[in-house]
């Protein structure tokens, strides 16, 4: 519900220099209206002043001394009151006050004085302003994953909702968790019936139970105010795949046995290529038969040229066979 400016005027009455029984003048609140008035209203306060002796006072005059800085008053500080020509004689004073946006509920003191001649009076003017108030709470509180495990990152999602009457301003949430990321989150403002999120994400690096505290600082017409409360965060242990591990493990040791057959097999290719170059293997095929007596092997230096031209065109065919063969 919508609280208003309450008033309650209490006088409290100081005399200052003498009290003469032929001079007297008195103040007293005669009106207010409205009688109640919220922040950033206008109202109305009536000063009666009466002659309560039976001279005419001279020089009458009524201050107020120092207003609240929240309350705007249209009329001057000081009013020169007209004479009291007889007793029981009265003159009215309306001052026009306004609260302002921005004042503060609370106890307000209005210092007055009234003088005549060489009297001094000092009244207090104390009234209470009652403004609207905020009142936050947190409706829902969820994490994403719900069950997060070491490692993981946790968004942490809190909604704030104000279910008071006024406004509440500068609404910030500030998470004091153990992890490393976001602690702090900013909401702004939250009318009445309102609500809104405060989202934090950190790293969980540790598994285990926590419980660590919520704080929601605000502002409202009564000033700062704050909710605190603790939440419990569950996080499981790592978790392992070892399925997952060994085949990994598998592929890896398949690739590299498949890299080292594959340069194994090329470098006997490599190796063999050579030998036919030089012509080690050729010579070996070619002695198929066990050594001939002196007599025919001193034939092969009565070989025609055709012959040896014969066995170098064999010789070179039987290395392109060996090469094209090995090289695929």
């Amino acid at each position: 519900m919508n609280f208003k400016l309450i008033f309650t005027i209490m006088f409290s009455v100081f005399l200052i220099g003498g009290v003469n029984a032929i001079f007297c003048v008195t103040a007293e609140i005669s009106d207010i209206t409205p009688s109640s008035i919220g922040i950033g209203e206008e109202f109305t306060v009536g000063i009666q002043i009466e002659n309560c002796g039976t001279e005419t006072p001279a020089n009458i005059y009524f201050e107020l001394l120092n207003p609240p800085t929240d309350i705007t008053i249209k009329e001057p500080l000081i009013l020169e009151i007209p004479e009291l020509n007889y007793g029981n004689s009265e003159r009215f004073l309306t001052y026009h006050m306004r609260t302002n946006n921005d004042a503060l509920p609370g106890t307000h003191v209005i210092k007055t004085r009234l003088s005549y001649g060489d009297v001094v009076r000092d009244y207090n003017i104390t009234f209470d302003v009652i403004g609207d108030g905020a009142e936050l709470s947190i409706a829902s509180l969820k994490t994403n994953p719900i069950l997060p495990r070491e490692g993981e990152t946790v968004e942490l999602t809190l909604r704030i909702e104000n279910t008071g009457d006024g406004t509440a301003k500068s609404v910030e949430v500030f998470v004091d968790h153990p992890f490393q990321g976001l602690k702090q989150s900013f909401i702004g403002a939250l009318d009445a019936d309102e609500d809104g999120p405060a989202v934090l994400t950190f790293i969980v690096d540790d598994d285990g139970e926590f419980e660590f505290p919520i704080t929601v600082s605000y502002y409202d017409d009564f000033g700062k105010d704050e909710i605190k409360t603790n939440v419990n965060l569950n996080v499981l242990k790592k978790e392992y795949n070892i399925g997952a591990i060994i085949f990994t493990i598998l592929i890896i040791a398949i690739f590299a046995w498949g890299i080292y057959y594959f340069r194994k097999t090329k470098k006997a290719k490599d190796r063999t290529i050579h030998q036919l170059l030089q012509g080690e293997n050729f010579d070996s095929e070619l002695k198929e038969t066990p050594k001939k007596p002196l007599k025919k092997s001193l034939r092969k230096f009565s070989e025609t040229k055709t012959e040896r031209e014969k066995k170098e065109r064999r010789r070179e065919e039987f290395k392109r066979e060996i090469l094209e063969k090995y090289k695929k």
